[in-house]
C-alpha cells in the first residue's frame, strides 16, 4: 500500500491531494499494444452507462449549488461529497486505462483503497464566481491557458500509455515516468474540475514533478505539438470561410470582353 505520511512540502500545497502507487507487476494482458486496451473498452461499457447519468446528476447538482452558495453563503454538502466522489470515480477509471491499477474500477464513487484523493470543503466560497451561469462563464475564461496546460499533458500522458504497452510486454513493468506524467496529469486535470465546480476557488498550480526531466520534456514537447495540430483543426472551417469570402468572382457584363457567363470558384 503507497505511504500516504510521504508527503512534500510542495505536496500539502497542491489540490487535489492525490497519490497513488504504481503499479509493480502490471498485467501484460490488459496492457498488451492496442488489444489490451480494446479489452478495457469493451469491459468498461457499462461504467461509461453510469458515467453518463453521473454526467446528468453533475449538471443537476451544480446548478443547485450556486443558489444554496448564493442564498446562504456555503458550499451545499451534498455537492461536496458527490463532485468529491465523482473525482474518484473517474480517477478509478483512468488509473485503470493507463495500466497503473489493473483493479476494475467498478461503479462506486470511492477509492477502492487505490489511491488516496482528498480536498477541504470549501469554507468560505466566492458567492461572485457563484452566480448561475455568469459565475462558470467566468472561471472557464480565466481558466483558458491552464485548460490547454492541462490538454497538452493529457495528450503527452496518452504517448507515454502507448508506449508504456512495449515496456510492460517485453520488461513486464510500467516506466517510473510514465507512471508520474500520467498521475500528474490526472491531478492537473482534476485541478481544473475543482475550480471549475467551485471547490476551489485559488487558481490551481501549474506544478507537476520534474524527475525523469528528459523524457517528461519531451512527453510535453510532444503533447504541445498535438494540441497545437487539434487547435488549428478546429479552425479549419474558420479558414474556409474566410477564404469563401475572398474567391474571385466573374461574370459577364455587357462592357466586358468575356463571351461566357460565368463564376469561377
Amino acid at each position: 500500500m503507497y505511504d500516504y505520511m510521504a508527503k512534500t512540502e510542495k505536496d500539502l500545497r497542491l489540490y487535489p491531494s492525490f497519490h497513488v502507487e504504481n503499479n509493480k507487476k502490471p498485467n501484460k494482458f490488459l496492457n498488451f499494444p492496442f488489444l489490451g486496451f480494446l479489452i478495457k473498452m469493451i469491459l468498461l461499457f457499462p461504467v461509461w452507462i453510469e458515467a453518463f447519468f453521473l454526467g446528468i446528476a453533475a449538471f443537476v447538482v451544480l446548478l443547485i449549488n450556486w443558489f444554496v452558495i448564493s442564498f446562504t453563503g456555503r458550499y451545499w454538502d451534498v455537492a461536496y461529497r458527490f463532485f468529491l466522489g465523482l473525482m474518484r470515480f473517474w480517477t478509478k477509471v483512468k488509473l485503470y486505462i493507463f495500466g497503473i491499477t489493473d483493479k476494475y474500477p467498478g461503479f462506486g464513487l470511492n477509492t477502492n483503497g487505490l489511491f488516496k484523493l482528498d480536498i477541504s470543503k470549501p469554507e468560505n466560497p466566492n458567492k461572485w464566481l457563484a452566480i448561475p451561469l455568469l459565475g462558470i462563464i467566468v472561471r472557464f475564461i480565466l481558466l483558458i491557458p491552464y485548460l490547454i496546460f492541462t490538454d497538452v499533458l493529457y495528450r503527452g500522458a496518452n504517448i507515454a500509455m502507448f508506449l508504456s504497452w512495449f515496456v510492460i510486454l517485453f520488461k513486464g513493468r510500467l516506466p517510473e515516468s510514465f507512471y508520474e506524467f500520467e498521475r500528474d496529469s490526472l491531478r492537473v486535470n482534476y485541478a481544473a474540475n475543482a475550480y471549475i465546480v467551485g471547490l476551489s476557488d485559488k487558481y490551481p498550480s501549474f506544478y507537476i514533478s520534474m524527475n525523469y526531466q528528459t523524457t517528461k520534456i519531451v512527453l510535453i514537447i510532444v503533447g504541445s505539438i498535438l494540441t497545437a495540430f487539434n487547435m488549428l483543426g478546429s479552425l479549419t472551417p474558420s479558414e474556409r470561410s474566410a477564404y469563401d469570402s475572398n474567391d474571385y468572382r466573374y461574370e459577364y457584363t455587357p462592357d466586358s470582353n468575356q463571351d461566357l457567363d460565368y463564376e469561377t470558384y
